[in-house]
């Protein structure tokens, strides 16, 4: 294969890790916050959006993110984790966000689904890749 660093090869191995990591940094941020923030409110956010009863989902969301944040993090069973997070990662996308543009306008920062869908493609690159490095899985 032809390379720029092909020196950089003999540590193909961590590049897994450092997604991993990545990702369970982020998702244990977010699902923290859904923690300690109110879930009245993300409970009636998810009952607008046909998730009923919304407690339980905003719970579900949640302990899915905060766990699995920690799972992807230590690399514990690390392919089942970010397979039920990339399906939730595809309800965001195509339900939660419909009608949202995939980049980001200046006056709707937020309203948009391009973080998502590179969340959505680093867990699916996990699926694929395996746990990578200093993984509790990899030893499994």
């Amino acid at each position: 294969m032809l390379s720029t660093f092909p020196q950089l090869f003999d540590f193909q191995f961590y590049g897994p890790l450092i997604l991993r990591l990545a990702l369970g940094v982020i998702l244990f941020a977010h699902g923290w916050s859904k923690f300690k923030n109110d879930k009245a409110q993300f409970a009636g956010r998810l009952e607008l959006l046909k998730f009923r009863p919304g407690k339980f989902w905003a719970w579900v969301v949640a302990l899915t993110e905060f766990l699995g944040g920690i799972l992807i993090l230590i690399g514990l069973f690390t392919q089942l984790t970010v397979l039920v997070l990339a399906i939730e990662f595809l309800v965001i996308i195509f339900w939660v966000r419909h009608g949202q543009p995939l980049v980001a306008k200046s006056e709707a920062p937020s309203m948009s689904r391009e973080f998502d869908f590179l969340i959505l493609a680093a867990l699916l690159a996990l699926l694929v890749l395996g746990p990578g490095a200093w993984a509790v899985d990899y030893p499994l």
